[in-house]
C-alpha cells in the first residue's frame, strides 16, 4: 500500500511597501517568517525640492518580491492569501480604467507646503485636529490634493479616484479599490471620531467621499487576483488580498502591540513611538506637543503617536560623514584608511559603513558617554514640534574620539525617544509599564542598552527583524480562512525577549538624562521660543 501523501502547509505572504524598501515575507501560520524577499524602493527627486515613485516601477518591485515567495513556498505550500501594508501618505489619481495618473508623491515631499499654510488659515490647526488627529503638514493627502489641482491640473481632472500605496497594489492585483481607517487617517480628510471620510474638508480639494477607496474593516478581503496577476505571481485567480493598513500599524500588529495600554517603539530611519489607546485623544494638548492620533488598525482601538525624524538616518550621517574611508577602528577610536562594506552585500558591492558604526560601539561599553547629542537633524517633531532644530553635540572635549561621538548619537536618540514616551505618557494620563521594541535598531546591542536603561517600564524587543509584514501576513490569514478572527490570528504574532540593564547602569543613564540632557534640551526650547 503506498504512503500516504503529507498535508501540504498553508503559508501566508505579508507585503511591506516602504520608502526605501519593499519586503514581502512567507509566513507559516504558528512557526512565523521562514522567507524575506526585499526589492529597493526607487525614490526620485526633483530639482528644487519634491520626492515622488514611478507606479510601474513601485508595482513591478512589489511583484516581484512576492513571486520571490511564491517560488520559495514551493508548489505543496502555495500561499493562500496576501496582506498589504505600506507607508501612509504617498499616493497616486487613478483615473476611470484603474490605471494610476502621474506620479506617486512621496510622503516626505515638501511641495504642498503652501497648501498645508492655507488649509491652517482657511480652518485653523485646532478645528483641524479635533477632527482629523493631525496638524496641517506638507506630507498629508488633502494638501496634496491641493497641490496637484494647482500643479498638475491635467492630471487631477483625470481622477476618478485617490490611492495610497498599499491601495494601488492591492488594485493592481484585485482591480478593487479599498483601504483601512489606519491608512484612512494619514489623510488629513478622514474624522478619525466617526471613522469616515470627512465630506466637508474633501470638498476644498474639490472631491467627494465616493471618490476616496471604501474603508473595510481589518480581515476583509478586497478582492481576490485577477488572472493577469495570478499568472504573474503564480498563485491561483482569485487568491484574496486583504489591506493590513498603515505600516506602523502592521508592525504593531505582529509584534502584538494591540491593547490599550501597549506601546511600540519602531526603529527605522526615522523613529515612531506609540501608545495604543481605547480612542483618538483629540485634546489640544497633543495637537501642542506634536503628537499624533488616529485609529489603529483594529477597528475600535486608536492610537496616539510621535516620531523622531532622524533617528537610523542619523547613524547613517555620522557613517556618511565620519566613516566613509574607515573600515576599520583602532583601539583609541581613531580611524583607519579605506572602506568598509554594507552589511549583506557582496564584495563587488559599495563597501559597508555601518560594521564599522558598530566596531566604535563595541569598544564603547556601557553608557552614557559625557558629550550630549540633541538628534535633530531633520527637525524635531515631537515632543514640541520645531522643524528648525538642529544636530548639536554639546561638552565636546579634545580627549573624545570617534568612539565618544558614535556613543554619544546614540544615547541623543535615547534620551529623545525617552522624552517622547514620557510625554506620551503624560499627555495621556497612561502610565507606561513595558514598551515593544522593533525594527532594525533593535539588533544593535549597545543602542538597546540604552533603551533598556532608561525606560520606562519594562523593554520587550521583538524578535522578528520584519513585524509589518508579519502583521500583513496575520490578516492576510483571516482574509484568506486560515484564523477565524483577527484575535486568533494574534496569538501567531512574533514572541518577544525580555532586556535589562544593570542597576548601576540604569542609575546613570538614569541621572545623565534627568541632569543633563532633558535641561540642556528644554533650555534650546526657551532661547528658540518653542517651549
Amino acid at each position: 500500500m503506498p504512503a500516504p501523501k503529507a498535508a501540504a502547509a498553508q503559508t501566508l505572504i505579508g507585503v511591506d511597501v516602504g520608502s526605501t524598501h519593499i519586503k514581502a515575507a512567507l509566513v507559516v501560520p504558528g512557526s512565523g517568517v521562514i522567507h524575506v524577499a526585499r526589492r529597493a524602493t526607487q525614490t526620485h527627486l526633483v530639482r528644487g525640492g519634491g520626492a515622488f515613485h514611478r507606479p510601474d516601477e513601485l508595482l513591478a518591485a512589489v511583484s516581484s518580491a512576492i513571486a520571490e515567495c511564491v517560488a520559495s513556498a514551493g508548489a505543496r505550500a502555495k500561499p493562500v492569501a496576501i496582506g498589504i501594508a505600506s507607508m501612509a501618505e504617498s499616493g497616486v489619481p487613478v483615473d476611470r480604467r484603474n490605471l494610476p495618473v502621474g506620479d506617486i508623491l512621496a510622503w516626505h515631499d515638501p511641495r504642498p507646503e503652501r497648501q498645508a499654510a492655507w488649509l491652517e488659515r482657511q480652518i485653523g490647526a485646532a478645528p483641524l485636529f479635533a477632527r482629523t488627529g493631525l496638524r496641517p503638514e506638507p506630507k498629508y493627502t488633502l494638501p496634496k490634493l491641493l497641490w496637484l489641482r494647482e500643479q498638475k491640473a491635467a492630471d487631477f481632472t483625470r481622477l476618478r479616484h485617490w490611492a495610497g500605496v498599499a491601495e494601488l497594489v492591492a488594485l493592481d492585483l484585485t482591480g478593487a479599490l479599498a483601504t483601512n481607517a489606519s491608512l484612512a487617517c494619514r489623510t488629513l480628510a478622514f474624522d478619525v471620531t466617526k471613522r469616515a471620510w470627512d465630506a466637508r474638508l474633501l470638498a476644498m480639494a474639490s472631491l467627494e467621499p465616493d471618490e476616496m477607496p471604501e474603508v473595510l474593516p481589518l480581515g476583509r478581503a478586497v478582492g481576490g487576483l485577477t488572472a493577469g496577476a495570478a499568472a504573474r505571481l503564480g498563485l491561483p485567480r482569485g487568491t484574496p488580498v486583504a489591506i493590513a493598513g498603515h505600516d506602523h500599524m502592521a508592525a504593531a500588529l505582529g509584534a502584538g502591540v494591540t491593547r490599550p495600554g501597549d506601546a511600540l517603539d519602531s526603529m527605522g530611519g526615522a523613529e515612531a513611538a506609540l501608545l495604543v489607546t481605547e480612542h483618538p485623544v483629540l485634546v489640544d494638548e497633543v495637537r501642542r506637543t506634536g503628537f499624533s492620533t488616529g485609529c489603529h488598525a483594529i477597528d475600535g482601538l486608536a492610537y496616539v503617536s510621535g516620531e523622531l525624524p532622524s533617528s537610523g538616518a542619523l547613524v547613517e550621517w555620522f557613517v556618511d560623514t565620519y566613516l566613509a574611508a574607515a573600515p576599520a577602528v583602532r583601539a583609541d577610536g581613531a580611524a583607519r584608511t579605506g572602506r568598509v562594506g554594507r552589511v549583506g552585500q557582496s564584495a563587488s558591492e559599495p563597501p559597508d559603513r555601518y560594521a564599522g558604526f558598530v566596531a566604535l560601539l563595541d569598544q564603547a561599553g556601557p553608557g552614557p558617554v559625557e558629550p550630549i547629542v540633541r538628534p535633530y537633524l531633520r527637525g524635531r517633531m515631537a515632543p514640541h514640534r520645531d522643524p528648525a532644530a538642529s544636530l548639536e553635540f554639546e561638552g565636546l572635549r579634545e580627549t573624545h574620539n570617534l568612539v565618544d561621538l558614535a556613543a554619544a548619537v546614540i544615547d541623543g536618540t535615547a534620551y529623545h525617544v525617552r522624552w517622547m514616551l514620557d510625554e506620551l505618557s503624560r499627555v495621556t494620563g497612561t502610565p507606561l509599564d513595558h514598551v515593544k521594541l522593533t525594527g532594525g535598531g533593535s539588533r544593535n546591542r549597545r543602542w538597546v542598552t540604552a533603551k533598556a536603561a532608561l525606560g520606562p517600564g519594562r523593554l520587550e524587543v521583538v524578535r522578528t527583524d520584519e513585524a509589518a509584514a508579519l502583521g500583513a501576513a496575520l490578516v492576510a490569514g483571516v482574509a484568506g480562512g486560515v484564523y477565524g478572527s483577527i484575535d486568533e490570528a494574534l496569538v501567531d504574532a512574533s514572541p518577544f525577549d525580555r532586556v535589562t540593564a544593570p542597576p548601576s547602569v540604569r542609575a546613570r543613564y538614569d541621572a545623565a538624562y534627568l541632569d543633563r540632557w532633558l535641561p540642556a534640551v528644554v533650555s534650546r526650547l526657551r532661547q528658540t521660543g518653542n517651549s
